[in-house]
């Protein structure tokens, strides 16, 4: 697998670093950075899941959002919410943050955290008490943008507007969405605002990237820019994505007892990019028999491998990172995704997904409005 860590997500959220005169982490987008030159006010509107194919999709060439098309990018690896979104807020890779996957595997808890909500990926029991600190942010603490850039420009105002109930002061709606941006962005004479949808990547799970749910989903979006951006003609807005979305397969690795029983623990990361460990000794034969099963549809990388290679991206490795996957990393090279059904208490094998090595779900097209 070829890796993409140039023209990235972490590139373009250093370029907002940057304009705003906050310290940078990795080299700059060029063409962002001069499409904000002279902008005092900008603002990132971040639909996930929306990616190239998905726009492409569901939006004609003369669409609203095309027109202001500036440039396309990557994701991180994987192309995953959780990882792509904290590299955006942060600046940098997922190696350097911890954050590779909507689930990791913790070994002081021996168990599989879903990063976002402390909860145990396999069982759905919730691992910290009511107020206690979120597992991942104990292990691995994230400074982000919003700081930095109000450390740097005590002038400037940063600011975070996320979807209800993900943000528990978030819009519920697209057009109270539109009245919060516009409202901040009116009490501010410099500044940067990040915000965040979950459409269309929920109805994309939920229903495929085909559905007519989906589509509708991208019109809101679409409508939401044509709004917020007339309302405030004096702010640059940023539309992008965290990754795009594809149609998958779910293949049940436990229907393969001779593989299966070379495991020592639950499959970690995602199902379009698991990591495997296992048993001592049985790395030859474990490699052997992933390959014949799955080998035309993913590429098995051991951990040294995938670390050799930055899969997840430049920069000084976070503390404790290299124990959060396996001894093995599988990548989707075609529509499968692989899954442990005898390891979960709840299956959501999704019509449509991302997080694999496949060219729709790593580009992200860049529009700018302003």
């Amino acid at each position: 697998m070829k890796v993409y860590n140039e023209n990235t997500l972490v590139n373009l959220s250093n370029s907002i670093l940057k304009h705003f005169g906050a310290p940078t982490f990795h080299e700059t987008n060029k063409i962002v950075d001069q499409e904000l030159k002279g902008h005092k006010k900008v603002v990132a509107v971040l639909f996930d899941g929306m990616g190239r194919n998905i726009v492409h999709k569901h939006l004609k060439e003369k669409s609203f959002i095309r027109q202001h098309y500036v440039t396309t990018i990557n994701s991180v690896y994987p192309p995953t919410t959780a990882a792509a979104t904290t590299s955006f807020l942060t600046g940098k890779y997922p190696i350097e943050t911890g954050w590779l996957g909507w689930t990791t595997y913790f070994k002081d808890y021996d168990k599989n955290v879903i990063l976002f909500r402390s909860v145990d990926y396999n069982t759905g029991d919730l691992l910290i008490k009511e107020g206690e600190q979120h597992i991942a942010y104990k292990y691995f603490p994230l400074t982000y943008i919003f700081e930095l850039i109000e450390k740097a420009n005590p002038a400037a105002k940063a600011y975070n507007i996320s979807r209800f109930p993900i943000f528990p002061d978030g819009p519920k709606s697209l057009k109270k969405g539109v009245e919060m941006v516009s409202k901040k962005l009116k009490e501010n004479d410099e500044c940067f605002i990040y915000f965040y949808w979950d459409s269309p990547d929920y109805e994309m799970h939920s229903y495929g990237i085909d559905s007519k749910k989906v589509k509708k989903e991208v019109l809101k979006a679409e409508k939401f820019l044509k709004s917020v951006t007339k309302k405030n003609k004096d702010t640059l807005f940023i539309l992008l994505a965290d990754h795009g979305h594809i149609n998958v397969t779910f293949l049940d690795i436990c229907e393969k007892k001779d593989i299966y029983s070379l495991l020592s623990k639950p499959l970690t990361l995602e199902k379009r990019t698991p990591s495997f460990f296992v048993k001592e000794g049985k790395h030859e034969e474990f490699k052997k028999l992933f390959n014949k099963y799955y080998g035309n549809s993913f590429e098995l990388l051991t951990k040294q491998e995938a670390l050799d290679m930055k899969l997840f991206g430049e920069g000084e490795p976070a503390k404790g990172v290299e124990d959060v996957f396996g001894d093995f990393v599988a990548i989707a090279k075609k529509e499968y995704a692989i899954y442990p059904s005898e390891e979960l208490k709840f299956i959501d094998n999704f019509k449509g997904h991302h997080a694999g090595g496949t060219e729709e779900e790593r580009l992200i097209d860049i529009s700018i409005f302003k």
